[in-house]
């Protein structure tokens, strides 16, 4: 399998006022012998350990259940441990965490040797050819200034992260079941031709494996629990091991949801710990370090816990707060637009007159039937 990400050629707009907010990065995985994709990540946020966590995820898990959400009928059989990785030299692939989890799964992890570009050949091709397909959407940056033209991809751009998101997995399964120029088949009858071959295993317990992935901190188990980011985790599981002189113990998180990280105990086994102040709501990385900058510049003190419950809350509110009035506004919009084409129909038509009404059963206006 190799990996690699790429940033899109495509401006995508937010789900909410509809406005540009930018290329998201993708991150693809192909299985070199089959040409099939076999997992994929779609993010506004660059290239990390956790993009590569959530592709390499996806990529081994069986695709039934996410294909039915997509409610696609093709087939797209990809799934199992690949027996070896190939990627670049970039930090997210250098990272320790990155280079355990392939050597408690098995996998073996192949650098790209310097100075030689052809080592990434099948990923890189294959993002040329997804992005081919991009070009075609509404809001493309295309792949050069002098192929874009005169083309304004921000006023073009329509579709948000969640549409691209879908119709990625769409193209992709096109992809997957089109006939491939150097195979003369498609990956996925490649695919079957040699599944008999493949000793891809699938995990156990998937969700093992994707926090295995997961970025990771090593902390000491105090009294109060573990302390990540300066907020507190706790679990009973937890009790014997405070206080253990040189104890440190692996903690991972998902950047995307702090109120669970995963503690890695003797044995690997691993145990869910929780915020310890069950007022803190679920926040992402991005929203807690934001709160917190709102809280030094606004000179609040105490404990950043209390501190992020607080702001956190007020935040929601107030983004819950103009979402409604947004939503106000934009209905008043459309009712006042579809008025005046009403008003303009009305002074159109000469059928639409008052009549008799002393036949109760006989609307109040002439009615067009449809």
């Amino acid at each position: 399998m190799q990996i690699d990400h790429t940033p899109a050629d495509i401006i995508l707009v937010d789900s909410f006022e509809r406005k540009p907010i930018g290329r998201p990065w993708v991150t693809l995985a192909i299985d070199i012998a089959t040409r099939m994709v076999t997992g994929y990540h779609v993010s506004f946020d660059a290239p990390s350990r956790l993009s590569v966590a959530l592709c390499l995820t996806r990529a081994v898990a069986p695709k039934a259940e996410f294909l039915a959400d997509l409610e696609c009928n093709a087939p797209w059989p990809a799934q199992g441990k690949p027996v070896s990785i190939h990627v670049d030299n970039g930090r997210d692939f250098r990272s320790q965490a990155f280079q355990s989890a392939c050597a408690e799964w098995g996998i073996n992890l192949v650098y790209r040797p310097p100075g030689s570009p052809h080592f990434g050949g099948h990923v890189e091709r294959l993002i040329g050819t997804m992005m081919g397909a991009v070009h075609l959407l509404p809001g493309t940056t295309q792949s050069s200034v002098a192929a874009k033209g005169g083309y304004d991809a921000e006023a073009m751009a329509a579709m948000t992260l969640g549409e691209f998101d879908r119709w990625f997995a769409l193209e992709i399964c096109r992809y997957n079941n089109s006939i491939h120029s150097s195979l003369g088949c498609t990956p996925v009858a490649k695919w079957d031709a040699l599944a008999g071959e493949m000793s891809g295993d699938i995990p156990f317990d998937m969700e093992a494996f994707r926090v295995s992935f997961l970025p990771s901190e090593q902390r000491q188990v105090r009294r109060d629990g573990i302390h990540l980011f300066d907020l507190r985790y706790w679990s009973d599981a937890l009790a014997g091991y405070v206080g253990r002189r040189g104890g440190k113990v692996v903690v991972r998180y998902d950047p995307r949801d702090l109120s669970t990280v995963w503690v890695e105990l003797d044995g690997g086994r691993c145990i869910e710990a929780r915020y310890r102040n069950l007022e803190i709501p679920p926040v992402s990385l991005w929203e807690y370090r934001e709160a917190m900058q709102k809280a030094r510049a606004m000179g609040k003190v105490g404990t950043n816990e209390l501190v992020l419950a607080e702001l956190i809350r007020q935040q929601r509110q107030i983004e819950g707060e103009s979402r409604a009035l947004t939503k106000a506004e934009r209905r008043s919009r459309e009712s006042n637009s579809s008025m005046r084409g009403l008003a303009a129909e009305d002074r159109a038509s000469e059928g639409l007159r008052p009549v008799d009404t002393g036949d109760t059963s006989r609307p109040m206006f002439k009615v067009e039937r449809w």
